[in-house]
């Protein structure tokens, strides 16, 4: 018995040190993009491409060229990163369940009561991050 009540404070605990994280990731690194978002990525983009143009003495061709490459890159890395969000909120959502599944039925209300209160200090997922759409 003593060794169950020992691992349940430890998932707990755990379980909890990582709700922390997360609001305080939010607090200091979330609210850090938002100030960022005033410029789109499409004219941060323009910018970077504008300068190492001018950098490197490129023609208006190569102009051209390099701003599709950036553009390709660009397309290539939101995707990637729409696919590794729905990866980790599946992730997510697979571990609250099995979090779930060793907990009595009064452990689990707690668990899940928890889980809304981490969930009313989360932000909606396309606002605030400096990326655009979800």
């Amino acid at each position: 018995m003593k060794n169950r009540t020992r691992a349940l404070s430890t998932i707990f605990a755990v379980l909890l040190i990582g709700c922390l994280l997360g609001i305080a990731g939010y607090h200091f690194w979330g609210r850090g993009l938002q100030k960022h978002s005033a410029i789109s990525d499409a004219q941060r983009a323009q910018g970077h491409a504008g300068r190492l143009a001018d950098r490197l003495q490129l023609t208006k061709e190569q102009k051209v060229q390099l701003n599709a490459i950036l553009e390709d890159s660009r397309r290539q890395i939101e995707a990637g990163r729409k696919e590794l969000e729905s990866k980790m909120q599946t992730i997510r959502a697979q571990t609250n369940e099995r979090i779930a599944a060793i907990l009595n039925d009064e452990q689990r209300k707690n668990f899940q009561q928890i889980r809304n209160e981490t969930k009313s200090h989360e932000r909606p997922a396309n606002q605030g991050n400096g990326h655009g759409d979800h």
